[in-house]
C-alpha cells in the first residue's frame, strides 16, 4: 500500500544543491549546509492547519467550520519577537532593516503595497516582487545584515519562523542564511511552498544550527516568473516542550492539549500527489483527560503518498528508546477509509528514516484504539516517532498517542521451553505409512499411504488411508479405491479434499527407481461421510503433480510423470462447480515441464510463482525460478536463486503475512547426484518492481534436504527435519525464522530423525505434528512427534471467544476476545506431501476496537485469500496466539 523508498529521508531530507556563482552579502551560496534533520511541513491559515500537496495538486480548502477550533495564545505567541520591522511598516522606498536580494538571469521589479492579511497590525505593508524573463536564479526580500537588523540566535536552540505570503507561482521556497565569524553564507531551503491566491502563513522550524552561528536571515525565494507578496516576518525561540508525562509514558503532549495550530511536540507531514487539509478538533474519545484535542486529516484527489501526524524531532519531543527494549504504542483514531497504517520512523546517528509499518487499520466510525508493539529495537536507534498514515481519500482523526516500554521479565534459562519450545513423541504409533497429510476443517487429519512406496502392497492392491483425531488419538480406517501414493491434493472451497494422479505402475526390475507410471484418476474425500468419491479422470496422467488453488476456487495442476514414466508438459484445471477436469483445449498450455511436485504459489495478482523447489534431480533450465501467468501461459524467469540444482526436496513458504508477498526457499539437495545438501536460504519480494531472490540468513547447522517448513500463527516459520544425502544422513536440527528480524533461532530438534516422505502439519491449537520418514532401506518411521512452539509457554493465551462461522470478501467480522489482542489472521489448513504445500499461507486481517470487542476486516482479494475453510487466530502484544476457530471464506 505504501512506497517506502519515498520515505527513507522524509524526516531528514537534505537540501537540493542549486549551483551558482558567488554573490555578495547574504546571497553567497558557496558553502551549502544540509537541511536540518527535521522541519515542520505545514501551512497555517486561521485556525485550520492546511498541509498542501507536494504533487501537482495545489488547491486547499478548510474542513467544515463545525470542527474548527479557535486557538488561544500559548507560549509560542509570548516569546520575544526577534525580527525588527517584521510587518514592513517602517521605511520609505524600502522597509527598514530589509533588502531585496537574489541572483541569476531574470528581470525583477519590487514595490511596497498596502495589501496585507486581515488582522495585521496597523500600518503593516507587504512587499511585492515581480519576476519575468526568468532563465536562472531567484529574488527575495530578507532581513538586512546591518547591525541590529538580522535576528541574533544561539546554536543548539530551536526557532519558529513564519512569513505571510501570496504567490502566483509554485516556484517558492523558504530560504535561510546564517552568519558566523567568517561572514554570511547560504544555510538551507527549509521547504517549498505552493501557489496561493489568498494570504497564507508559511511556517517552519529552524533547528540544529551549527556551532559559530550568531545571526540568521530568511525569506521566500521566487525562482520563476510570477508575483510574490510577503509580510509579517517572524522569528521566535521555540518554547520548551511540555513536561514529560512520567509514569512510564514516553510521548510528550500525547493528548494534543498544548500548542496552537499544530500541537506542541508534533509534526504534520507526508509525501506524494494529493490534497491535504488538517486542523485541531475538540472531538475526542469519551474518558479522555481534560483539555484533550484530536487532529483531523482530510485527504482528497489522492494519487500517491500519505499524510500523518507524528512526534517532532525537537529535543524532548520524539521519545527516547533503548536498543533491545520492546515498546507498546497506541493511538486513538476514527477513519472513514481502510487506507490507514501505523507507521514508525527511527533516529540513528545518520538521522531520521522510515522504519516500518506495523499494521493496517480498518475504517471506524467511532473512536477506537490502535495498538501495536515494536519488538527489540535494533542497535543504533535512539529515538522513535510514530503515527497513523492516511494513504487514500478520506478523513482520519487521531489523539491520545502513547509509547511505553514493555516490562522486561527475567530471561528464562537457556533451553527453556519459553525460548525453544518442546518436542514430545507420542506413545501411539501410526498404523500406516503416512505419505500424504491434510488437516480437515473439523480438526482431524486425513493421512494417506496408498501403497506407501511398497511394491508388494501395490501388487496385492492393498491401499490404505486413515483419519486421525488429535483430541482422542483414535484412527479410523478409510477404504482407498486406487493407489494414491504420490498423488497431488488440495482442500477445496467446500472443505472436501481433492486427490489427483498417483501411481498406475511401479518400476519394473530393469527400470530406474524414478520410473513410476502416473495415474489419471481423481477423487475427492468428503469429511461428512469419511469416504472417497470419484470425479471425472484427469486429462492426462500425473505422478507427483502439484495442485494449487486459484482465486475462483478452481484448481491448477501440472508437473510429474505421465503414463509412460516421462515428464508431462500438460497443464490441467479442475472446475469446482462441476467437480470435473476441463478439456485440454480449455486450459492455457505452456508445453513446459515443471518437474515433479513443483512448488507453485498463487500470488495476489492471480499469477503464480515457482520458487525453484521440486523433487528429483536438477532444477529447471534458466534461472530455476519464475513468475507464471496461467491465464496466458506466459513465463518470466526470476533471477537470484543460488544453487538452483541443489533445491531438490527443499522447503518453500510465504514468510510473514501473505500481503507482503515474500517467499523463502530453504535448503535442498540433489537425489540424482547425491551431493551434500545446502543450507542456503533465498528470499524474494514479489511486490518489488523487479522481483529477484536475495540471500537470506543461512539455515543453522549443516545443509539438508527434506526440509519441512510450517507457518506458525505468530508469523514465524518452523524449519525441521531433513537429511544431508539422498534418504540418508539425517540432520538433527530445527530453527524458527523471524521475518521481522530476518534471522533464525535454533531450537531443539525433533527427537526422531526424518527425511523422505515426512511431513509437518499445524494444528488448530498452535502445535505442530510431524509424521513419517522413508529412508533408503525403504523402512518407515511410525512414531509421531509433536512440537509445542515457545508461545505455548509464555503465559496465559488470548482467547477468541466469538467469531462468525462464515464471511465474504471485504466483510467486517465482529470478534469477542480476551487478552491484550493486537492482530488477527487467517491460516489455510495444510495439505502436505514431499515437503510441498503450495497453498499454505497466513493472511492478516486489519483489527480495530478495544477491550473484549474487536472488528477484523477480510481482504477483498480472492487471489490473496482463495475461498475455503481457514483457521482464525488472534495474537496478543507478547506474540502469543489464541487457539483457532474455523471460518469459511466465500
Amino acid at each position: 500500500m505504501h512506497q517506502h523508498d519515498h520515505r527513507t529521508s522524509e524526516l531528514g531530507r537534505a537540501a537540493i544543491n542549486f549551483r551558482g556563482g558567488s554573490r555578495p552579502g547574504l546571497d553567497r551560496r558557496r558553502s551549502r549546509l544540509h537541511r536540518p534533520a527535521w522541519v515542520l511541513a505545514s501551512l497555517v491559515s486561521g485556525s485550520a492547519v492546511v498541509l498542501a500537496s507536494t504533487g501537482a495538486t495545489g488547491a486547499v480548502a478548510a474542513l467544515p467550520s463545525a470542527v474548527q477550533v479557535p486557538m488561544a495564545p500559548t507560549g509560542a505567541e509570548t516569546t520575544e519577537e526577534l525580527v525588527v520591522n517584521g510587518s514592513l511598516a517602517q521605511g520609505e522606498a524600502s522597509p527598514d532593516c530589509f533588502f531585496t536580494a537574489g541572483w541569476g538571469e531574470r528581470t525583477v521589479q519590487g514595490e511596497l503595497s498596502t495589501d496585507v492579511p486581515a488582522g495585521s497590525v496597523t500600518g503593516a505593508r507587504s512587499h511585492v516582487l515581480q519576476v519575468s524573463g526568468h532563465v536562472s536564479g531567484d529574488a527575495k526580500l530578507l532581513p538586512s545584515e546591518a547591525a541590529g537588523c538580522a535576528p541574533t540566535v544561539v546554536p543548539g536552540e530551536s526557532y519558529d519562523l513564519s512569513i505571510d505570503y501570496r504567490s502566483t507561482s509554485e516556484r517558492n521556497s523558504l530560504t535561510v542564511f546564517v552568519h558566523t565569524a567568517t561572514g554570511w553564507q547560504y544555510h538551507t531551503d527549509l521547504k517549498t511552498l505552493p501557489a496561493s491566491a489568498g494570504w497564507t502563513t508559511a511556517e517552519a522550524q529552524l533547528t540544529n544550527l551549527p556551532a559559530g552561528v550568531d545571526r540568521v536571515s530568511f525569506g521566500i525565494s521566487l525562482s520563476g516568473d510570477g508575483e510574490l507578496r510577503t509580510t509579517n516576518y517572524s522569528l521566535r525561540q521555540t518554547p520548551p516542550p511540555p513536561p514529560a508525562p512520567g509514569d512510564g509514558e514516553l510521548v510528550v503532549n500525547g493528548a494534543l492539549a498544548e500548542g496552537a495550530g499544530v500541537p506542541s511536540c508534533f509534526l504534520p507531514t507526508g509525501w506524494g500527489d494529493r490534497t491535504v487539509n488538517q486542523e485541531l478538533s475538540t472531538d475526542v474519545p469519551a474518558g479522555s483527560a481534560p483539555g484533550t484535542r484530536s487532529y483531523a486529516v482530510e485527504v482528497a484527489a489522492y494519487q500517491s503518498g500519505d499524510a500523518k501526524l507524528i512526534q517532532a524531532e525537537t529535543e524532548g519531543c520524539a521519545p527516547d528508546v533503548v536498543a533491545g527494549q520492546s515498546y507498546d504504542l497506541s493511538v486513538d483514531y476514527k477513519s472513514t477509509t481502510d487506507r490507514n497504517s501505523v507507521t514508525v520512523f527511527a533516529h540513528t546517528a545518520d538521522g531520521w528514516q522510515y522504519y516500518t509499518d506495523l499494521k493496517m487499520l480498518p475504517p471506524s466510525a467511532e473512536w477506537t484504539t490502535a495498538q501495536a508493539r515494536i519488538e527489540n529495537v535494533p542497535a543504533g536507534i535512539d529515538r522513535l516517532s510514530f503515527g497513523i498514515s492516511l494513504s487514500g481519500d478520506g478523513e482520519l482523526r487521531t489523539t491520545n498517542y502513547s509509547l511505553r516500554p514493555v516490562e522486561q521479565e527475567p530471561a528464562p534459562a537457556a533451553g527453556a521451553p519459553e525460548l525453544v519450545g518442546r518436542w514430545d513423541v507420542l506413545e501411539t504409533d501410526l498404523p500406516i505409512r503416512a505419505i500424504h497429510s491434510t488437516l480437515l476443517h473439523d480438526g482431524r487429519l486425513l493421512l494417506i499411504a496408498g501403497s506407501g512406496n511398497d511394491g508388494s502392497l501395490f501388487a496385492s492392491g492393498s491401499f490404505r488411508a486413515v483419519v486421525l483425531d488429535p483430541d482422542t488419538g483414535a484412527f479410523k480406517e478409510i477404504p482407498v479405491p486406487y493407489d494414491m501414493f504420490c498423488a497431488g491434493h488440495v482442500t477445496l472451497p467446500d472443505g472436501k479434499v481433492l486427490l489427483a494422479g498417483g501411481t498406475a505402475a511401479f518400476p519394473s526390475e530393469n527400470e530406474g527407481p524414478n520410473t513410476f507410471r502416473g495415474s489419471d484418476q481423481s477423487y475427492y474425500f468428503d469429511p461428512a461421510d469419511d469416504s472417497f468419491h470419484r470425479t471425472a479422470d484427469m486429462t492426462g496422467a500425473h505422478w507427483y503433480p502439484s495442485l494449487t488453488k486459484l482465486g475462483n476456487g478452481d484448481v491448477w495442476a501440472a508437473g510429474g510423470l505421465d503414463e509412460k514414466a516421462e515428464g508431462t508438459v500438460l497443464t490441467e484445471i479442475f472446475d469446482t462447480s462441476t467437480l470435473s477436469w476441463l478439456p485440454q483445449n480449455q486450459v492455457p498450455q505452456t508445453w513446459s515441464y515443471w518437474g515433479t511436485y513443483p512448488h507453485m504459489f498463487l500470488l495476489d495478482d492471480g499469477k503464480m510463482f515457482y520458487t525453484g523447489a521440486h523433487t528429483f534431480g536438477n532444477g529447471l533450465p534458466g534461472t530455476g525460478a519464475s513468475i507464471y501467468d496461467w491465464t496466458t501461459a506466459k513465463i518470466w524467469d526470476v533471477p537470484g536463486l543460488r544453487e538452483k540444482d541443489l533445491r531438490d526436496q527443499a522447503g518453500s513458504a510465504f514468510i510473514g503475512p501473505a500481503q507482503d508477498q515474500r517467499l523463502m526457499i530453504v535448503g535442498g539437495g540433489n537425489t540424482d547426484t547425491n551431493l551434500p545438501a545446502t543450507n542456503l536460504v533465498d528470499i524474494i519480494d514479489l511486490n518489488a518492481a523487479t522481483p529477484a531472490y536475495v540471500p537470506g540468513p543461512d539455515l543453522p547447522g549443516p545443509g539438508k534436504a527434506y526440509v519441512n517448513l510450517v507457518n506458525l500463527p505468530d508469523r514465524t516459520v518452523l524449519a525441521a527435519n531433513g537429511a544431508q544425502y539422498n534418504r540418508t544422513g539425517d540432520v538433527a536440527t530445527a530453527a524458527l525464522y523471524d521475518p521481522e528480524a530476518n534471522a533464525w533461532t535454533s531450537v531443539d530438534p525433533d527427537p526422531v530423525g526424518r527425511n523422505y516422505h515426512s511431513s509437518s502439519m499445524l494444528l488448530p491449537d498452535g502445535r505442530v505434528v510431524v509424521l513419517g520418514s522413508n529412508p533408503a532401506d525403504n523402512s518407515f518411521e511410525f512414531r509421531i512427534s509433536v512440537y509445542s512452539p515457545p508461545y505455548l509457554f509464555q503465559g496465559e493465551r488470548p482467547q477468541l471467544v466469538q467469531a462468525p462461522e462464515r464471511a465474504g470478501y471485504g466483510d467486517v467480522l465482529d470478534l469477542g476476545v480476551t487478552g491484550d489482542v493486537v492482530s488477527a489472521s487467517l491460516m489455510a489448513p495444510m495439505s502436505a506431501t514431499h515437503q510441498t504445500d503450495t497453498n499454505a499461507r497466513l493472511v492478516d486481517l486489519p483489527l480495530a476496537g478495544e477491550g473484549g470487542t474487536r472488528t477484523a476486516q477480510v481482504p477483498d482479494n480472492p487471489d490473496l485469500l482463495p475461498p475455503g475453510p481457514y483457521m482464525l487466530t488472534v495474537l496478543d502484544a507478547a506474540g502469543v496466539p489464541s487457539e483457532a476457530k474455523w471460518v469459511w471464506i466465500s
